[in-house]
């Protein structure tokens, strides 16, 4: 993976009794796979500027995708989901980095 960010986004984890995650997502950066309006998956990394609670409040984080195209199927203003084997979360694209 590149050590470029691609986009600036906000997420919001879906509470555990909608399905979402048993644990909170650390601050540090994490794996996981953002779903696209088009629903392509796309493999990424995220960097929250703050650990992400399921049914918490959203969170402002950073995106490096695998793929740098990937970042052209997310513009400002795109929602989007995250998946982790089925619908864990969701999120606006805020800003295209590069």
């Amino acid at each position: 993976m590149h050590d470029t960010r691609h986009l600036r986004v906000q997420l919001t984890l879906l509470p555990t009794s909608a399905g979402g995650r048993k644990s909170a997502l650390p601050a540090e950066g994490f794996q996981t796979v953002l779903v696209s309006p088009g629903r392509r998956h796309f493999s990424a990394a995220i960097f929250p500027s703050a650990p992400l609670l399921p049914g918490g409040a959203a969170v402002n984080c950073e995106v490096q995708f695998a793929a740098a195209e990937a970042a052209g199927h997310f513009p400002a203003g795109t929602q989007f989901d995250v998946w982790e084997g089925g619908r864990k979360g969701y999120g606006t694209t805020l800003r295209v980095l590069s």
